[in-house]
């Protein structure tokens, strides 16, 4: 699911520790370090912020394209070492 922007004097962004987790891991994993910002808000610096444009364009190319992976079915596929001797 897409998370809605935030903005704040102009900067429309979104804050990485409030995406999904599934999220969150695949961005960590796949997220060009250097578009992460810092925004200061009321005094406190929020550092863990991407421009939601970036946002996007991950979501659409990366998110979207990569699949969760389901365990129990990746598990079904595995064949033992005993059917693979019949």
């Amino acid at each position: 699911m897409k998370v809605k922007s935030k903005i704040f004097k102009g900067i429309e962004y979104i804050q990485i520790a409030e995406l999904p987790q599934e999220q969150q891991e695949l961005l960590a994993k796949t997220l060009n370090k250097n578009i992460v910002i810092k925004i200061l808000i009321n005094g406190k610096v929020v550092r863990d912020c991407i421009q939601f444009k970036d946002y996007q364009t991950w979501y659409e190319n990366i998110f979207k394209s990569n699949p969760p992976v389901d365990d129990s079915k990746e598990k079904s596929k595995t064949i033992s070492r005993k059917e693979v001797k019949a």
